[in-house]
This record gives structure tokens, C-alpha cells and sequence, in this order.
């Protein structure tokens, strides 16, 4: 790696290593304008890549996006592809649509995502909202995308956050909250980042058989503007966030949005990274990961559940 850090910017990635991009084809999910998903997408297109595909629900979000991309160079193929992770038909129709856009793709950026969505709602096919969109809609996704990841030896990064310490010591094993009885919005939030890390592991140990990788990534910008969250219900999820990791504060720096996406782009194009795969990255670096959150089977237990969730074994 090079000398990346906190005050890193998307920017300065591609300044870097730009040319790891030249001529590659990029998966974004959930680049809406203004996120750092979009962000991480704008750069990439500065760096000549051959193709990026964006999926998200809604077209109107994107469009400023794909507009951005082909003001940049309107020689990239630049396609939208809708995606509702919180329906798994619809997983199954993007992934399919991605693979007849693509021959190859050197990265997967699994940035789409919800926050602390304040009641209990279930996806069209019956799990936890926040876990569904979260987590087990792009394991979905990136199972079906595996054989085009294959073919470049590609890079899967999934967008968590440092919210997965609020997963506690979660089990894994009820992922409804006993029927909504018990749910809260800031665990439930929690177990999905918690779930984004412990897939970052399993995968990335599987896709370095073949010289692919995989890593979760912390991109530490705020996202309150795109969430029903306020910030007296942020400060009373981080107090007791700060309780269950045994009074240690989580890190309370609040990146830029191009501070953020370069904690997306540095994996998807740094080559020394890869022989870290399965790390999760935060401020553009390795970090540790605790041992209750990471530890054990735990990462392969994950697999193991989302397999069933999904009905399919899944082969990498």
C-alpha cells in the first residue's frame, strides 16, 4: 500500500493508481447522486475503465451519475441496471442483466444500503429489512456475479460501518428479533454491518484461492442526510455502542463524502492489498477487527445461514 490515511481522498487514489483501472469494468450498487457510492463511480471514470455499471431502485437518482461519467469520458459504457435488494427476484434479474453487460469484472462495490429503520419491516421474502438490504441481498448478488469476478480475478468490497460493533455478540442464528417482538433499529443496523464484515472474511479467504479478494470497508462519511435519522437518536446509539465494546468509543471522525469513497476504491484498485484479503479497511488502512465480532467460525457459520436464506449453495 501507499502512504493512504484519514485525510486520503478518492481523488488522490486515482492519482495513485489510477492505471489499475484502465480498460476494467466496475459494479456499483446504490450510487445515488450525492453519496459515496456516486463518488467512488465519478473517480473510477477519471482513470479510463471500460465499463461501470450502477444499480440502485431508482433511475432519476443515478442519472446525474451516468451524466457525470460520460461528461468525464464518453467513451466508457456506462449502464444502469435496476436492483431492490429488499427482493430477491429482483437480485436475481440485476444479477442476470449485469452478466450480459459484462465479460469480466475486476470490481464489485456492494455500497447500497439502509440505516436504523426506525420499525420492524420484513423483505418480500421474509427476512429483517436492514439484514436483507444489507447483507443477504448482495450475497445473492455476488454469488451470481462470481463467475465474471472469476474471469479478472476481482475484488468484492462490501460497504459496513463501525456500527457493526453494535451487533454485540450476536448468535446469528435469529435473524428476525423472535417475529419483531424484540426488534431495535440500531442492533438490527448492527448485525447487518457485523454481517458485511464477517462475509468480508469468509469470501475474501475464498476468492484468494483463485487471486481474487475480498474486504469490508468502514468509509466513515456521515449518512444521516439519507436516513430518518436524527442526531439525538445517533448520540443514544453510540453511548451504547461505546457499552457494548466494553467502554471503548468507537472512532467518532466523520469523513467527506470524497474521504469516504476512497475507502471504496483504495481495495478495488490497490494489488498489495490483496494479499490482506478478507481485512476490513477504515481511513484508507487495515483494521483490526475484535475478536467476538470476527472470531472463531463465526464468519463461515454466516455463510452457512445466508446460504439457506437464499436457498442455494454457494460456490466461489
Amino acid at each position: 500500500m501507499g502512504t493512504f490515511n484519514e485525510k486520503t481522498t478518492a481523488q488522490n487514489v486515482i492519482d495513485a493508481l489510477g492505471s489499475e483501472a484502465a480498460g476494467k469494468t466496475f459494479v456499483v450498487t446504490g450510487p445515488s447522486q450525492g453519496g459515496i457510492g456516486a463518488s467512488a463511480a465519478i473517480h473510477l471514470a477519471k482513470a479510463k475503465p471500460a465499463s461501470i455499471v450502477l444499480a440502485g431502485r431508482s433511475l432519476d437518482k443515478i442519472q446525474p451519475v451516468i451524466d457525470g461519467i460520460k461528461g468525464i469520458d464518453p467513451s466508457i459504457s456506462v449502464h444502469f441496471v435496476s436492483l431492490d435488494l429488499l427482493d430477491r427476484a429482483s437480485v436475481r434479474q440485476a444479477g442476470a442483466e449485469i452478466k450480459r453487460l459484462t465479460d469480466g469484472i475486476s470490481a464489485l462495490i456492494n455500497n447500497a444500503g439502509i440505516m436504523a429503520v426506525e420499525h420492524f419491516t420484513k423483505s418480500k421474502d421474509g427476512v429483517e429489512g436492514q439484514f436483507e438490504t444489507n447483507h443477504v441481498g448482495h450475497f445473492l448478488l455476488t454469488s451470481i456475479l462470481m463467475p465474471e469476478l472469476r474471469k479478472e480475478k476481482g475484488v468484492v468490497i462490501n460497504v459496513s460501518s463501525l456500527g457493526y460493533m453494535y451487533g454485540g455478540n450476536w448468535d446469528l442464528e435469529d435473524t428476525n428479533f423472535e417475529g419483531g417482538k424484540t426488534y431495535d433499529c440500531w442492533e438490527a443496523y448492527g448485525r447487518s454491518k457485523l454481517a458485511n464484515v464477517l462475509f468480508g472474511i469468509e469470501l475474501g479467504k475464498r476468492m484468494s484461492k483463485f487471486g481474487g479478494a475480498a474486504f469490508s470497508v468502514h468509509p466513515g462519511s456521515k449518512l444521516l442526510a439519507n436516513s430518518d435519522v436524527n442526531e439525538k437518536r445517533l448520540n443514544a446509539a453510540f453511548e451504547d455502542a461505546t457499552k457494548k465494546n466494553g467502554g471503548v468509543a468507537p472512532v467518532q471522525r466523520v469523513a467527506t463524502i470524497e474521504q469516504g469513497a476512497a475507502n471504496l476504491i483504495l481495495p478495488a484498485l490497490d494489488p498489495e492489498l490483496r494479499k490482506s484479503s478478507g481485512a476490513f479497511i477504515t481511513e484508507c488502512g487495515i483494521s483490526s477487527v475484535p475478536d467476538w465480532a470476527g472470531g472463531a467460525d463465526r464468519p463461515e457459520k454466516l455463510w452457512r445461514l445466508s446460504e439457506k436464506l437464499i436457498g442455494q449453495e454457494v460456490v466461489v
